[in-house]
């Protein structure tokens, strides 16, 4: 009897060791499943906060997608602008290269009117030249007649 308490009393030892051992063991199994727990917690809440940075820059990519867009548009804009000023520029010096010839058929015109001028006015001279001659050839006709 004495041997069978004490393999009860050794059995006891063995089973609170084992006890002790799953206690520990359960404890340590709580402990890393309290921090599994708060691991993905963590987790969880990056992972948001990752899908918060991907939204925001997502809209940012958008934004900057728009302002892009906007540029194109304006530098198109800006060509078309270009375009213009090159067509007016050349219809200015089109516009300036039809004065230049006006103005040297002006000239043209003003050398000759100037040249008819002088013609007419020697024809003038010639005319009272002429004239001067006739009335002078008829006083003194006149005044043979008289005489006479």
């Amino acid at each position: 009897m004495k041997r069978l308490a004490e393999q009860s009393k050794q059995a006891t030892s063995q089973v609170r060791a084992l006890l002790n051992e799953i206690k520990k063991a359960s404890t340590a199994a709580i402990l890393v499943t309290e921090q599994g727990a708060k691991a993905v917690e963590i987790g969880v809440q990056q992972s948001l906060e990752a899908g918060d940075s991907i939204r925001a820059l997502s809209q940012s990519i958008a934004e900057a997608s728009y302002a892009v867009t906007q540029i194109a548009v304006s530098s198109q804009q800006q060509l078309v602008g270009i375009d213009q000023v090159s067509t007016a520029i050349s219809s200015i010096r089109i516009a300036s290269q039809q004065n230049t010839s006006g103005i040297k058929q002006v000239e043209e015109a003003v050398r000759n009117l100037q040249q008819v001028g002088q013609s007419l006015q020697l024809l003038a001279e010639r005319s009272s030249q002429m004239a001067n001659t006739k009335v002078e050839k008829r006083i003194v006709a006149m005044s043979d007649a008289k005489s006479r």
